[in-house]
């Protein structure tokens, strides 16, 4: 059986880990957020190109580009999707260790308490 200070370690690693998490969590968004920006940057830069060419007979080059473009970016958003949920998932798991931690260590106080004489 573990003892409070026992609890008490087990406590503080899964908090580090816990801020880990949050840390990656965090590190997803802003990669997102550069790449949102990424993607105006070229959907914008292929609509340019297309207005500079429009009287091109390769009028189907725009549209391939952009389904394409828009095909990785639908690739490209699943993986963060996954990315996102996994985190998620690893955050409830720490939590719920964290809520067993709690009661271990209630539980190993009281046991302390009552072999006190």
């Amino acid at each position: 059986m573990k003892t409070w200070t026992e609890w008490q370690q087990e406590e503080r690693r899964l908090m580090g880990k816990e801020d880990e998490n949050q840390q990656k969590r965090r590190a997803v968004e802003q990669l997102q957020e550069a790449y949102d920006i990424h993607l105006r940057h070229g959907l914008r830069f292929v609509e340019e190109v297309s207005w500079q060419f429009r009287k091109n007979d390769r009028a189907f080059l725009r549209e391939q580009t952009q389904e394409r473009v828009f095909s990785l970016s639908r690739s490209t958003q699943a993986h963060f999707e996954t990315m996102e949920e996994t985190l998620r998932q690893e955050k409830r798991d720490l939590e719920e260790q964290l809520n067993e931690v709690a009661y271990g260590k209630r539980k190993a106080l009281l046991d302390e308490q009552e072999a006190k004489p």
